[in-house]
């Protein structure tokens, strides 16, 4: 199936760039550091009450396993967005589902919102687990201590995913950008060309795409379509726009 952007319906469907989104995203990204500031903070503090050599191992594996689980969130959300509900369904469907439809008629059309509309929503999303971590986990040992680095860490990873996803479609796109997409360290564009190529039901990780191999060839987002989309589309709405996956 091929689409061009006219063939989107446009009525009550876009709202990327109107004042109240604008604030919204301006409202949930301050908030976002602000809360990532807090959480740093206090593991940061009870690293020196840690056991001694606990950062030389804690705070890397926290890094590791926050950017492997980020990758593997933007790729659950990325797939579920791209085949399982409304564009139309109030508030939910112009601000997370829209993004990725219109992305699969028009895949420049990322490259051409600002750093605000791009990472915006990934802010808003991630607030409620982020300032549960910060309120109702204190940190009192080893555990809590991880948890909140993990937490963090993990976080940081979902706000640069569209970031990283925007950089991957830039044809031109700093040189130093250019340079970490070669390593692999964040996604790349030959990478996710894969997922652009038809039948466009593969390689959703949007992070920085390792877990996509493994996630193909196991074709566990595609095992879980019929029985996610029987439970969410009585909320979200029947997917009503291109480029989700083809059967």
């Amino acid at each position: 199936m091929s689409a061009t952007p006219e063939d989107i319906p446009q009525h009550g469907y876009d709202m990327s760039g109107s004042l109240w989104m604008r604030l919204v995203d301006a409202s949930s990204m301050s908030m976002f550091f602000f809360f990532e500031y807090l959480l740093a903070r206090d593991v940061y503090l009870h690293l020196d009450a840690a056991p001694a050599g606990l950062a030389t191992w804690l705070l890397p594996l926290a890094l590791l396993l926050g950017y492997l689980t980020a990758d593997f969130v933007s790729g659950f959300v990325h797939f579920l967005a791209d085949n399982i509900g409304s564009t139309r369904t109030p508030f939910f469907g112009p601000v997370f589902i829209r993004p990725f439809r219109e992305h699969h008629v028009d895949p420049l059309a990322i490259t051409r919102h600002d750093f605000l509309e791009v990472n915006g929503a990934n802010c808003l999303i991630s607030l409620p687990v982020l300032i549960g971590t910060w309120y109702f986990v204190p940190i009192h040992g080893t555990a809590s201590l991880f948890f909140a680095a993990y937490v963090g860490l993990f976080l940081f990873g979902i706000f640069l995913t569209n970031q990283f996803h925007s950089w991957a479609h830039n044809p031109n796109p700093p040189g130093w950008i250019r340079r970490l997409q070669r390593t692999g360290l964040i996604l790349g564009p030959e990478h996710h060309a894969r997922h652009h190529t038809p039948p466009f039901n593969t390689y959703y990780c949007i992070t920085s795409g390792w877990l996509n191999p493994i996630l193909a060839r196991t074709r566990l987002f595609e095992r879980m379509k019929e029985p996610l989309r029987r439970v969410l589309e009585p909320i979200v709405g029947k997917a009503d726009e291109v480029g989700g996956v083809q059967e």
